[in-house]
């Protein structure tokens, strides 16, 4: 199952670059969105690149 979209981003490119990243959603049968996620991914594990794992989440249940 994937994750839900939650993070909101914006950015700003040249004609040149959306329409070459329009071109690579397109081969892959992706949208632009999944795309450029893709591409991030894949640049991070090919760099070595992860996040830290987060941290277990404290016990919160009230002692007697």
């Amino acid at each position: 199952m994937t994750q839900p979209k939650s993070a909101l981003m914006s950015l700003r490119m040249t004609p040149e670059g959306k329409a070459l990243l329009a071109l690579c959603a397109e081969r892959e049968h992706r949208s632009m969105a999944s795309m450029v996620e893709h591409m991030v991914h894949t640049y991070a594990a090919n760099q070595g690149i992860g996040l830290p794992a987060p941290k277990p989440a404290k016990n919160t249940t009230k002692k007697p």
